[in-house]
């Protein structure tokens, strides 16, 4: 379907979304287009926005959708509400986030995502922003390497890691993906399954944090819920336990009435329940699709609806 990855749980995303005739639908998350042509086909009476900021993408997507109604918009979703804003767009029946990065920007060697491939460190989604994985490996002080690794990575090994980088960056600077591969085994060994896994947790930490992917998430999660009309879903699709953390923790205090503390006698907060959490636990691939489509292993899909009252 698209060179950039078969879409993920496609038939469960068009299931969940309940796509109604001339409904407003928001494809946040828009690759190489999978989801956004597989809505439109289920439904071609919808009217359907697509959001991303990778240029590469949006080339991909366009080829992909130029016979459908879609207005492709290039942007990063944090900016959703205005973008939104800009087409005279103040509800919507339902959006679609696909997180993470997609098969085609790991397979890109230019791109600098994968350890797999010797480009340079880059790892921009929108390369039209100036800091790249480069600038961090080397700009970065080992505090704040640990940091990213611990957090984002969440590698046991990310103290001993941050180290080595700066012992080897006072030597040369770290330019190549396959020169941080070569440190990041130095410390944990190689051709080993920890390895392996040291090597996708260091890459993809930095990733996050080049792309501030879970910075933006919950805010742009917040915007997603408050643009829902009455009746209106929301479908995320994740592939990292943080993100599926923030996914979770947005829903569920979405869903919540009142938040303040149990020993208030009078409710002070004024937060109202804007949502109705549809799946009670995160819906997974099937047997068939994980045969078919590795992307699918690690993805978690959380779906919600908006309830009656203010937007």
């Amino acid at each position: 379907m698209s060179r950039y990855h078969q879409p993920v749980m496609l038939e469960t995303c068009i299931r969940e979304l309940k796509l109604k005739d001339h409904g407003i639908y928001v494809d946040a998350t828009l690759g190489g287009g999978g989801h956004s042509l597989g809505m439109l086909k289920a439904n071609p009476n919808i009217r359907l926005f697509a959001i991303d900021q990778d240029a590469d993408a949006i080339a991909e997507a366009s080829e992909l959708l130029q016979d459908y109604p879609v207005t492709i918009i290039k942007a990063n979703f944090q900016q959703l509400r205005t973008q939104l804003a800009y087409h005279k767009v103040k509800g919507i029946d339902g959006i679609l986030f696909d997180l993470g990065v997609s098969s085609y920007q790991l397979d890109e060697a230019e791109r600098g995502f994968s350890f797999d491939k010797d480009a340079i460190l880059d790892m921009r989604m929108d390369r039209d922003q100036n800091l790249t994985a480069k600038d961090l490996i080397n700009e970065s002080s080992v505090d704040e390497l640990k940091r990213i690794f611990k957090e984002y990575g969440e590698d046991a090994a990310s103290g001993r890691i941050a180290r080595a980088v700066e012992k080897a960056r006072q030597n040369k600077e770290i330019v190549s993906t396959k020169e941080l591969a070569d440190i990041i085994e130095s410390v944990v060994g190689t051709g080993s399954k920890e390895s392996l896994k040291s090597k996708v947790r260091i890459f993809q930490a930095l990733r996050i944090e080049v792309n501030n992917e879970l910075g933006v998430l919950s805010s742009v999660l917040t915007d997603a819920i408050n643009l829902l009309n009455p009746g209106g879903r929301i479908v995320v699709m994740s592939y990292h336990s943080l993100e599926d953390r923030i996914v979770k923790n947005a829903f569920r205090l979405a869903a919540q009435g009142c938040i303040c503390p149990p020993a208030m006698i009078h409710c002070t907060c004024d937060h109202k329940r804007q949502l109705k959490i549809i799946s009670k636990r995160p819906l997974v691939a099937s047997a068939d699709e994980l045969a078919q489509n590795i992307r699918s292993r690690s993805v978690k899909l959380r779906v919600a609806e908006k309830i009656e009252g203010k937007k």
